[in-house]
């Protein structure tokens, strides 16, 4: 696991977003390029019964704080039938409540209204040793089940007429990831089944736009007719063949007037890695959702090795490179603007620290902050992704500390190469110029532990307390 040592968080971005989006939406034009989404499961959740049957506002209080801290906008979120039916006041109360704490955030929903993935009808009883059940089930896709799911929409959808906190519904979630779709009795079924719903939605509410999240792009041309956006999925971990699609969903849009937005993608398991597909959906102009925003308790997000989830719940991420891309290295903020919670502020102005696997987080008085990381083992990162043009690292000098060497923008510093942090006595914030007469924009410190030390050193210890940067 990578620590996340310091996030700025960007919260007014958000909401200014936010508010151009409701701008634009009253003037007929969005075409919904501003959202920048992730699907969100609460980390206390294994499925999607378990977000409405454990409901905790506490924890999505905080989970959607740390959305806003990576300047998120928007969240899809699933409901889920089985547990409205089985308690509609209880779970109108807390829909209520998930709805106001996107708000307080400055955080659009989109909602999932019904979903295909995986077919299994929901279990209320041992829902917790279950993973994702789909939303109402195969088994109620037929007729004589209608009439009381067009109740629970008269309720989740209707009671919300141009509620401004809904950016709009998303009617079922991958209509063919499920076995029905292993015949062609069981395909016509779903697409009875998803026709016909699209019509009660925009029947109930026509205020807010209708979606429908296609697993492929190959199968948006069944009920393009019915929906107001395209949305689609793609988990391809090559970016050329990423891109092209993207831009064949993005011609299917021209085709049928209709804007475009991608609400699922990001999959370590096929190589799909932030960094490789957040500039093309930039330089596309295209919303997104990625999935998923918590590294918690789901098939996708938990264990050693998750294939998809950025944060835990403590504010730390898997991988730094992650959070970077997300944020698009927005310019470093101020110290006096709200952080990402939870992290560890070792840097006096802001920046993106992470250190690879092999540094130990020691904490006791002397470091400013009282906080500091050391390493011994050669190859071992610490890694600053900032804004500015002058930076001084400041680290501990003692008998124990070895030679590290400097690398700016990847390249071997040529102010300072390396450094030699022996010394016999400790200064625990001895300041060093790694950086000067930097370019605007965005630059990358590597400190790299190199093994090495002055022959009256002990050990190679390199001890880092964190970074002072001078913005422009």
């Amino acid at each position: 696991m990578i620590l996340v040592a310091c996030v700025a968080g960007i919260c007014g971005c958000n909401q200014k977003q936010s508010a151009n989006a409701v701008k634009a939406q009253s003037a007929g034009q969005d075409d919904y390029s501003w959202i920048r989404g992730a699907n969100y499961v609460p980390s206390y959740a294994r499925n999607d019964v378990q977000i409405w049957m454990d409901y905790d506002s506490n924890t999505i209080d905080r989970e959607l704080g740390l959305a806003a801290g990576l300047r998120l906008n928007s969240v899809r979120v699933f409901l889920q039938y089985a547990v409205y039916k089985n308690d509609p006041e209880r779970f109108m109360k807390n829909y209520e409540n998930f709805l106001s704490l996107c708000e307080k955030h400055g955080i659009k929903a989109m909602i999932v209204l019904f979903d295909s993935c995986f077919g299994e009808f929901p279990d209320l009883k041992n829902y917790r040793d279950k993973d994702w059940m789909a939303n109402p089930g195969q088994n109620m896709l037929g007729e004589e089940f209608w009439p009381q799911l067009e109740k629970y929409l008269e309720d989740v959808c209707g009671k919300f007429r141009g509620d401004k906190r809904i950016v709009m519904w998303d009617v079922m979630n991958e209509p063919m990831c499920t076995s029905f779709a292993s015949t062609e009795e069981g395909r016509e079924k779903i697409w009875k089944f998803l026709s016909h719903f699209l019509d009660v939605v925009k029947k109930i509410d026509p205020t807010h736009p209708q979606t429908v999240g296609y697993m492929t792009s190959a199968n948006i041309w069944r009920l393009v007719d019915k929906t107001d956006v395209i949305a689609f999925h793609n988990y391809i971990g090559d970016m050329n063949a990423f891109r092209k699609d993207v831009r064949f969903v993005k011609s299917l849009g021209e085709k049928h007037n209709k804007p475009v937005i991608i609400n699922e993608v990001a999959r370590r398991e096929t190589g799909q890695h932030f960094w490789l597909f957040m500039p093309v959906l930039q330089q596309e102009n295209i919303g997104w959702y990625f999935w998923e925003l918590m590294l918690g308790k789901t098939e996708f997000s938990r264990g050693d090795n998750p294939i998809q989830g950025v944060i835990y719940p403590d504010g730390t991420c898997k991988d730094p490179r992650e959070i970077a891309s997300i944020l698009n290295f927005y310019p470093a903020s101020r110290p006096d603007e709200q952080r990402l919670h939870g992290q560890i502020n070792d840097t006096q102005q802001a920046g993106f620290l992470a250190y690879s696997s092999g540094w130990t987080l020691w904490k006791g008085s002397g470091p400013r902050g009282n906080t500091l990381h050391y390493a011994n083992q050669e190859g071992c990162e610490a890694e600053l992704n900032f804004s500015g043009t002058k930076v001084f690292l400041v680290h501990k000098t003692g008998p124990d500390c070895g030679i590290a060497e400097i690398f700016v923008d990847g390249k071997e510093s040529q102010l300072q190469p390396q450094i030699d942090t022996y010394s016999a006595d400790v200064d625990w914030n001895h300041k060093t110029l790694v950086a000067d007469g930097l370019s605007p924009g965005i630059h990358k410190i590597t400190i790299r532990v190199t093994g090495r030390k002055n022959p009256a050193s002990s050990n190679t210890y390199v001890q880092i307390v964190g970074f002072d940067i001078d913005t422009p």
